[in-house]
C-alpha cells in the first residue's frame, strides 16, 4: 500500500504487544508500525483476513497502563500481521493518540488526521 492511500501517520514503536484470537495467543516484542487506525505486528501466523482479534499494547514503565483494542486482520504477509482497529475504549484511544503524536515526525499532521477521522479505521 502506498503512503498516498494511507489516512494515518505510522510510526514504529519499541513496546510489547499481544494478539489474541479465539484460537490462539501471540506475542510481539515491538510494533513494526502503529497508527490510530491499525498496526503491523512482526508475528508469524496463518490468520485469514477478516479474523477478529484483540490487541493489547503494553506501555512498560507506566504502571499498569495498556492500550486495549479490538480489530481484524486485513492481511498477513510473511512474518507479519496487518490489523485494522475497529473498537477501542476512550482511555485507550487517548493513550494511542498521544503515543502517535509523541513519536510522529510532525505532531500537527497527526492532529489533523485525528480531526478528519475521529473514529477508528
Amino acid at each position: 500500500m502506498t503512503d498516498e492511500k494511507r489516512r494515518f501517520t505510522r510510526t514504529p514503536l519499541k513496546v510489547k504487544a499481544e494478539l489474541k484470537t479465539n484460537d490462539a495467543h501471540y506475542c510481539a516484542t515491538e510494533i513494526s508500525n502503529l497508527s490510530v487506525g491499525g498496526c503491523l505486528l512482526p508475528i508469524t501466523a496463518d490468520l485469514e483476513p477478516g479474523t477478529v482479534c484483540q490487541v493489547k499494547i503494553i506501555l512498560e514503565g507506566t504502571g499498569d497502563v495498556c492500550i486495549r483494542v479490538e480489530g481484524k486482520v486485513v492481511r498477513s504477509p510473511p512474518e507479519t500481521i496487518a490489523l485494522q482497529f475497529n473498537r477501542i475504549d476512550l482511555d485507550s484511544l487517548l493513550h494511542l493518540q498521544n503515543i502517535i503524536r509523541y513519536n510522529a515526525p510532525d505532531a500537527n499532521v497527526v492532529d489533523m488526521e485525528i480531526l478528519k477521522h475521529p473514529g477508528l479505521g
